[in-house]
């Protein structure tokens, strides 16, 4: 008597064993989104800082900080809608996964080493508290933005 076939233990182990191996493929995949999204992130923060100094160039000063004494981020109306009213960029910026995530803006003002500053926080940081090239880190450690201990906060100063 040869019975072929397979017993429900086999069947229950080769189950699981799919179930094990597509887990571990779906948190790569969610690792693989977050990276890519951090990647746009950048991106967006180097065309808009490249914007900015258009703007700067043909109007001798950065966009408007609409909420003065606090950074201004792209939650708010208009969000440095100057850039896309003078054409420098299509769109008013917006993270990939705003609200929760943001790119805010604050202007310093001229006759300091930061000027104005643009933000993102990323999803994956690097292992290191040093900051992330080239992001600019204009505090010491514990202090608002971009500081040291946090290596998530992507930033551009832009000094003028």
């Amino acid at each position: 008597m040869n019975k072929k076939g397979f017993t429900l233990i086999e069947l229950l182990v080769v189950i699981a064993v799919v179930g094990l191996l597509a887990t571990i493929v779906l948190v790569s995949l969610n690792n693989a989104r977050a990276k890519a999204r951090d990647s746009r992130r950048i991106a967006d923060l180097k065309q808009i800082q490249t914007a900015m100094w258009m703007y700067y160039d043909s109007r001798n000063s950065m966009p408007i900080n609409r909420t003065p004494g606090s950074g201004y981020c792209d939650t708010q109306a208009n969000f440095l809608q100057e850039l896309v009213t003078d054409g420098f960029i299509q769109t008013n910026p917006k993270d990939p996964r705003s609200p929760s995530y943001t790119y805010c803006y604050y202007d310093y003002g001229t006759g300091n080493s930061i000027g104005a500053i643009i933000v993102a926080v990323l999803e994956v940081a690097p292992d290191t508290t040093a900051g992330i090239p080239p992001s600019c880190r204009p505090w010491p450690p514990a202090v608002n933005w971009c500081n040291q201990s946090s290596s998530k906060y992507y930033c551009l100063c832009n000094p003028y």
